[in-house]
């Protein structure tokens, strides 16, 4: 604690080895969290500073601990990669010369210091090839063959060597070189392929070579195969693999070296190299076999991997396969299928089946890519597999016995439920090759188990399958999905597992059902008897929300059963808040049937106890007391709003003409009035009792915003006579306790009415007071504390300035005042609200040619925007926001030209505009270059980019992409 101590005293604490070592103690050792935190962030620090070029040296002597090791070569690594410019020229060789000297002294120590040092060489040598270190690959192959050095014999020599050019090409995918230099290092490493290929072909060949030398050669040839080895150049080492494969002490790396092999970016150019490894892969299968019996699963798994491997990157060629190769390309494919088709289930007994999924995938979208004559060819040869593959997929997705089920924890469940997922996808690509012989087939066997008594299992494996069919959206024979749908009720439904799954087929068939509604009579009461039983209300309620939406306009005979089942069930309390929602869309789908007096008897009978619920909680003060009754009342309260929201979303007996009509022509409309508008009159004076007391609460306020939301969606003009209410409604809530959502129902509301003469003063009024308390939050000072709101309200005058600009201009409203919130707003640190602020301010612009008001607005805050905007661009605001504040700018250039012109090169070349990177000269182009562009949005996106970039000191960079 004491080194933390002179740390917090001395922030330019000296960078010793001695406080070095220390802090690095406590970075591994200290228990205290955030002492190590701070001992991380000034090593971090020590890392990069000029001083390290000293002490790594020093920290990689023999005689220090490893970790102390580790940091030094990490250091040199750092100063390497980001600080090479800090290396004069005449410093190479000697650096060089270190580092190898370092690496040799390593070699037979510790592993992770070597490995880093062989990753700092390689940095160098990727910041010195071909201009200083020409032929580094062979260079370096030389030093290691040339070096006599004492301590390290030749397998360590040998085994540094590997790890050297092993580390080479991966550094190079990572390292931060410039394009035109990734070119130029990538021609070189392809140049050193001729030193370093023969070099591990010999390693391997030797029989005398130790196991650790063939092991790290593979890993080697692995690295180099994914930098880009043309395959033509590694036949020769095909052979070689598939014999180590043999020898467990490198199956692994072996498997990992071939697969390289198979997924290199351009293999498919050398088709001929895949169709080399195919018969190999097979041959496998005596070890393959044998594995499984011995339930060897790391082998298997091995080898699984492979053969997937080249299933999912050359599907074309297992397709287009000659005569004599098309057999093995299908002896390839059913060895997969093998794969899948593991004994065991999923993930307990094995967890291997679920690697082919994206195989079949791919193969199918091959087949169903294909022209029509070959798609034809394809599905004569594999629509068998992927019949076979169907069956194997309705026993793997069985579930086990409960008694071995209740066994498995909680994540082996999720696991198997997310396998389920796959597998039910698979079903769907199954689907879309074999079309109505697959349904058939499915039916078929469904009434076979029914007839002769199969397990649940089984049944639900089925109906699993007919679900995941569903999913693609065609059916096929209606008539057998018919007969599916009336084979339903002969089906035991006393499983649970077996019941919900029916209930979510029942969900995905729902849309076929609006077709069919004669199958209604046969579904229905199904779905009504899961409201009952607890473990299936979400399937239950999911499914009837679905049915009654797609088949809203079949629902009128059911509808008295439907609606006396729904409040029999909400009136049981076995529902979750959900389920009960849920259901209330189900009531207004239903109800959206009948005429209107029926709608009100059903209403009454069915919303009146929740009404009542309601207005009881509303008495409840709020508390900040855990278990207060006042917790149990809000969330009575968010319950029932949410509810009579969900219910005013789905309630609509005009939906019809809504739907149907033509964008040009107006909603033709009955006579009778909206159910909802009696919903609201009634609902109204609760939400106000409620609001009176937990106006303050978001979580209620949003729920009661939503429910006016959707009820104004749905009434559109015929919530008129209430605009007056609501309008007072908001302004209430957003002068006690400003939130988003009331911003968003406003602009609903100002939408809608505000060019309604009607209501013109209720919805000025409503602007003026939502302004005037936004404005309060800036002199309050308490801005940053309500950004969100900021963004809310700068969205809700773009959205006034696009469709009714004057409503921002009365006697009260002042529109100076917004756009100096505007100013304000644009300097926060929260991305979105400076988006919005930004949209407000381009919109605010392009429309003041219009209103005089505007304008002098404009030209006289219109410097200042200015100024903040280049100040942004410059460095103040993220890169990710400059072609928005790029955009704004341009506006102003667009409508005020001539302003500009006058403004923006007095602007550039004043002294509190701070721009360390730009020079005068620099200021002086960028102003001159946007004076010149004034249409092309485009280009003047460039230019202020191009700006950035300078002021950031990105330019030229390889961090100069936006």
């Amino acid at each position: 604690m004491a080194f933390l101590a002179e740390q917090e005293g001395d922030p330019a604490l000296e960078l010793t080895e001695e406080n070095i070592e220390k802090a690095l103690h406590q970075l591994y050792f200290d228990p205290d969290p955030s002492v190590k935190s701070r001992a991380q962030n000034w090593l971090f620090t020590a890392q990069r500073s000029p001083q390290a070029w000293q002490f790594a040296w020093s920290l990689l002597s023999p005689d220090k601990a490893a970790e102390v090791q580790y940091f030094g070569a990490s250091a040199l690594y750092m100063k390497i990669t980001r600080y090479w410019s800090e290396v004069h020229p005449e410093q190479y060789a000697n650096l060089r010369t270190q580092l190898f000297q370092q690496i040799f002294n390593f070699s037979s120590a510790t592993r992770i210091v070597l490995t880093r040092l062989c990753v700092t060489l390689a940095s160098f040598a990727l910041n010195t090839m071909p201009e200083v270190w020409s032929d580094a690959v062979k260079s370096m192959i030389e030093t290691f063959h040339q070096a006599d050095v004492p301590q390290m014999d030749a397998t360590n020599k040998c085994l540094a060597l590997l790890e050297l050019l092993t580390v080479l090409p991966e550094e190079f995918q990572t390292a931060p070189l410039g394009s035109s230099r990734k070119v130029t290092v990538r021609q070189e490493l392809q140049k050193g392929l001729q030193h370093v290929l023969p070099l591990l072909q010999n390693l391997l060949d030797q029989q005398d070579s130790p196991v650790s030398i063939r092991h790290q050669a593979l890993r080697c040839f692995s690295s180099w195969v994914n930098f880009g080895v043309p395959l033509i150049d590694i036949n020769p080492f095909i052979d070689t693999l598939f014999k180590y494969v043999h020898d467990e002490n490198l199956y692994d790396t072996c498997i990992d070296s071939l697969i390289s092999v198979i997924q290199e970016p351009s293999a498919y150019k050398y088709p001929n190299t895949i169709k080399k490894i195919i018969p190999q892969v097979l041959r496998l299968q005596d070890l393959l076999a044998n594995a499984v019996r011995e339930k060897d699963m790391d082998l298997v798994h091995g080898i699984c991997r492979l053969t997937v491997a080249i299933g999912e990157n050359h599907s074309k060629l297992i397709l287009e396969g000659e005569e004599e190769e098309r057999q093995q390309c299908l002896d390839l494919t059913n060895l997969i299928l093998g794969f899948t088709a593991l004994p065991g289930h999923y993930p307990v007994d094995e967890n291997i089946s679920n690697m082919p999924f994206g195989f079949w995938y791919i193969l199918q979208d091959e087949i169903t890519g294909a022209d029509v004559q070959k798609c034809q060819e394809y599905l004569m040869v594999f629509a068998p597999i992927y019949m076979h593959l169907v069956d194997v997929m309705l026993t793997k997705v069985q579930y086990p016995m409960e008694e071995e089920y209740n066994t498995w924890n909680s994540e082996e469940k999720e696991q198997f439920r997310c396998y389920r997922q796959d597998i039910g996808d698979t079903l769907m690509y199954c689907f879309t090759l074999l079309r109505q012989p697959l349904l058939n087939n499915l039916y078929g066997m469904l009434v076979r188990v029914q007839s002769q008594g199969g397990s649940w299992q089984q049944l639900e494996a089925l109906l699993f399958a007919f679900r995941s069919i569903a999913e693609v959206g065609e059916y096929g024979d209606d008539e057998c999905v018919d007969n599916l749908l009336r084979l339903l009720p002969q089906i035991n439904m006393s499983n649970v597992t077996l019941a919900s799954t029916a209930l979510y087929m029942l969900e995905a068939y729902s849309e076929w059902l609006a077709d069919m509604p004669e199958a209604l009579d046969s579904v229905i009461p199904l779905v009504l008897s899961g409201l009952s039983n607890p473990d299936l209300a979400v399937p239950a309620t999911m499914c009837l929300k679905e049915i009654t939406r797609e088949c809203a306009l079949d629902m009128k005979p059911h509808a008295d059963r439907v609606l006396t089942s729904i409040q029999a069930a909400l009136n049981s309390n076995i529902l979750k808040s959900r389920e009960c929602i849920r259901l209330m869309a189900s009531v207004g789908f239903v109800l959206s049937t009948l005429s209107v007096q029926e709608i009100l008897h059903y209403l009454d009978v069915i919303v009146t106890p929740h009404l009542q619920h309601l207005e009881a909680a509303s008495h409840e003060q709020p508390s900040s007391v855990k278990n207060h009754p006042s917790a149990a009342s809000k969330g009575t309260i968010l319950v029932k709003v949410n509810m009579l929201a969900s219910l005013s979303a789905t309630l609509d007996i005009r939906r019809e003409d809504k739907e149907n009509q033509c964008l040009s022509s107006p909603i033709t409309t009955s006579h009778d009035p909206q159910p909802v508008s009696f919903l609201l009159q009634r609902v109204f004076p609760i939400l106000q009792k409620v609001l009176a007391v937990w106006v303050c609460d978001l979580g209620i306020v949003q729920s009661i915003c939503e429910f006016l939301k959707r009820a104004i969606t749905t009434l559109l003009d015929d919530v008129g006579p209430m605009v007056p209410g609501i309008c007072e409604l908001l302004v209430q809530i957003y002068t006690a306790s400003p939130h988003v959502p009331i911003l968003d129902l406003s602009q609903q509301v100002l939408l809608l009415f505000g060019h309604n003469e009607t209501y013109s003063g209720n919805t000025r009024s409503l602007i003026l007071q939502l302004t005037n308390k936004t404005l309060s939050l800036f002199q309050s000072g308490s801005i940053r504390e309500h950004t969100e709101v900021i963004e809310g309200y700068m969205c809700l005058c773009t959205k006034i300035l696009k469709t009714q600009p004057d409503m921002l201009i009365s006697e009260d409203v002042n529109p100076s005042a917004i756009f100096q919130c505007g100013l304000v707003s644009i300097t926060l640190p929260e991305q979105p609200t400076v988006k919005a602020t930004c949209n407000f301010f381009s919109i605010f612009i392009s429309q003041s040619s219009k209103m005089p008001l505007f304008s002098q607005t404009v030209t006289q805050q219109g410097r200042a925007l200015l100024e903040l905007l280049i100040k942004a661009v410059s460095g103040a605001a993220p890169r990710s926001l400059v072609e928005l504040m790029s955009d704004v700018i341009f506006s102003f250039s667009k409508h005020f030209h001539a302003h500009f012109v006058s403004v923006m090169p007095d602007l550039m070349m004043s002294h509190s505009l701070e721009l360390p990177r730009a020079t005068k000269v620099q200021r002086e182009q960028f102003a001159k270059s946007l004076l010149r562009e004034r249409t092309n949005k485009r280009q003047f996106r460039d230019i202020v980019k191009e700006f950035s970039l300078l002021c950031r000191g990105l330019l030229g960079t390889e961090y100069a992409d936006f």
